[in-house]
């Protein structure tokens, strides 16, 4: 090859990536269009949820289930449902769908829809049937279901609008042919004090307004006020109520007026018995005063694995610095403290008249009140069952009794 035909060859390629280059350059005028100023349309993403406790940016405040569900709207949670029914059914036959069917879910133990197979983590939420789908357990989990859940198959995202929950679980409240009773308006003291605080309970899954997994989710329950009636899916969680109360292990001398049960109305150190010393000491001829020490000793249980058993019972009640009442009364200082006396609390009268005869809330009486409220008070408004373990009642009394009156958190 000569070198006439080695430039002939270079020649045509250079040709050719001008060619292309200068093309491109010239469809590039043709065809070049601006980025319009606004997109056509937008696909709103949810933003995650920042985690923990006091971090991040302020959360925002709702007011109480309760409180929300006296003004409800059924025909608008009627409304909302239509996306829920995609996967649930809330036809009368309870037929499953993708999710479980939702006829007479409000109070329904959590995972127990015949026919359906739910997720573990359901499962084990429900406790064997023991945890109810109340107001509450259904707010939170319609609004995360699985924040509120972890492991649940409902994948929906969830409802973040309190209203249109309210609205939604009132809808779900009329699928039944005895629809449960409203839970009683909270105290406008009550009200006040839980706007005040970050709402913590997550929402829903698969559908707003179907709180059951959308393979195995199923609806939160409600908690403890008597009205609260718990989501036929899932039973409320062992949550603590205004009125079980513990009082903080401290020294006290108690009055016995009857063999058996310690009375008195003296909350201090002279009128009541130790809060250690209640399910020990054995009672005095009336009239005479018993002496007790409620040393650390007493409270038998574990402090953190207490902690994990009273996640079930935030929906309901607060305790440590800040705590507010919600549902029920906040629980600083349980141990030891007066029955039905938490300022801005209305507790039930059922609870004050048996405050009457049973003072101060010893160790010995909320044993009792965590194993079975309504036997202890059947008029109580905390409609939560008990809990079964005595392990896990007494690890929830050593978790309470480390914290103070002004949620100050110290070791038993």
């Amino acid at each position: 090859m000569n070198s006439l035909e080695a430039n002939k060859i270079v020649g045509a390629g250079l040709g050719v990536v001008f060619l292309m280059f200068g093309g491109s350059l010239v469809a590039e005028g043709i065809f070049h269009s601006e980025a319009p100023e606004t997109p056509g349309y937008e696909v709103a993403v949810a933003e995650p949820e920042e985690g923990g406790d006091g971090g991040g940016a302020a959360e925002e405040t709702v007011a109480p289930i309760a409180a929300r569900l006296q003004t409800a709207s059924a025909e608008a949670g009627a409304t909302d449902f239509k996306k829920c029914s995609a996967c649930h059914s809330a036809a009368e036959s309870g037929e499953n769908k993708i999710g479980p069917g939702l006829w007479e879910v409000v109070n329904r133990p959590i995972a127990s829809h015949a026919g359906f197979d739910y997720s573990q983590a359901m499962t084990d939420f429900s406790e064997g049937g023991s945890v109810v789908w109340d107001y509450e357990h259904l707010d939170h989990f319609l609004e995360n279901p699985k924040g509120y859940i972890s492991g649940t198959k409902m994948g929906f995202a969830g409802i973040k609008d309190s209203a249109d929950r309210a609205d939604t679980i009132a809808y779900l409240r009329s699928l039944a042919a005895n629809p449960a009773p409203l839970p009683e308006a909270p105290a406008a003291e009550e009200t006040a004090a839980t706007e005040g605080e970050s709402v913590e309970a997550p929402g829903t899954e698969t559908n707003p307004s179907n709180p059951e997994d959308q393979t195995n989710a199923q609806a939160p329950g409600t908690t403890d006020t008597e009205t609260a009636a718990a989501m036929p899916g899932q039973e409320t969680a062992p949550v603590m109520s205004e009125e079980t109360r513990p009082n903080p292990p401290a020294a006290q001398i108690q009055e016995e007026n009857a063999p058996a049960a310690p009375t008195g109305g003296d909350t201090s150190a002279s009128g009541e018995q130790g809060a250690a010393a209640a399910g020990a000491a054995n009672s005095e001829p009336a009239g005479e005063t018993e002496t007790a020490a409620a040393t650390p000793a007493a409270i038998t249980g574990d402090p953190a694995a207490g902690e994990k058993v009273f996640n079930r019972c935030k929906a309901c009640h607060a305790v440590g610095e800040g705590a507010a009442n919600k549902i029920g009364p906040e629980l600083n200082g349980i141990v030891g403290e007066p029955i039905a006396q938490v300022e801005g609390y209305n507790f039930s009268q059922g609870l004050k008249d048996y405050a009457a005869e049973h003072p101060t809330w010893t160790v010995e009486e909320l044993t009792a009140w965590l194993e079975n409220p309504k036997a202890v008070v059947p008029s109580t408004k905390m409609s939560f069952p008990g809990l079964k373990s005595e392990e896990d009642i007494q690890n929830v009394i050593a978790y309470l009794a480390q914290f103070g009156e002004d949620g100050s958190k110290s070791g038993n």
